[in-house]
């Protein structure tokens, strides 16, 4: 199984924001790209072959974040999923005192241990056809500071999981 690998741009070529609002625009132009927050996820979680990104956002936007880490992050993921053509949700955790405050005890649902029990932002899930989870990178996303080998490590992922359904 072939996964088409499209050129990454060199930071210092195009902002990040830029490329993630082309990536973005390029995905919803075929059909490929959803956002939601916690309640959709919650309520309507993807049952079928997907990337799903959490973020640092009220809405699931792929282009706002207040985490640096997923301002990062998105643009590099966005690219992936294009370049592999499989849809992509990307969901919004919520506001930072939500999100952050959870981590000393609170209980936001993506937290939870008998849930996602995810431990930061950004996740990458990758979920099989049947909607469970196959794959996932979290502090791999989170601690990666070079584009160029975080887009090869969301690559190897979803190269992998391709070839096991295959």
């Amino acid at each position: 199984l072939l996964v088409q690998t499209l050129p990454l741009l060199e930071p210092t070529a195009c902002r990040p924001g830029a490329m993630a609002e082309a990536a973005a625009k390029a995905l919803q132009e075929k059909s490929l790209l959803t956002s939601t927050d916690v309640a959709g996820y919650a309520s309507d979680a993807p049952k079928e072959k997907r990337m799903v990104v959490f973020t640092a956002n009220q809405d699931g936007s792929p282009i706002e974040s207040w985490c640096p880490d997923c301002r990062r992050a998105l643009p590099v993921v966005l690219e992936s999923a294009l370049a592999a053509s499989v849809a992509l949700t990307v969901v919004g955790v919520g506001e930072r005192d939500d999100w952050k405050l959870d981590a000393r005890g609170g209980d936001h649902p993506f937290r939870a241990k008998d849930g996602l029990a995810l431990t930061g932002v950004p996740t990458l899930l990758l979920l099989g056809p049947d909607g469970r989870e196959v794959a996932r990178l979290g502090s791999e996303l989170e601690d990666e500071e070079d584009p160029v080998a975080m887009r090869a490590k969301i690559d190897e992922l979803v190269a992998s999981a391709l070839a096991a359904e295959a």
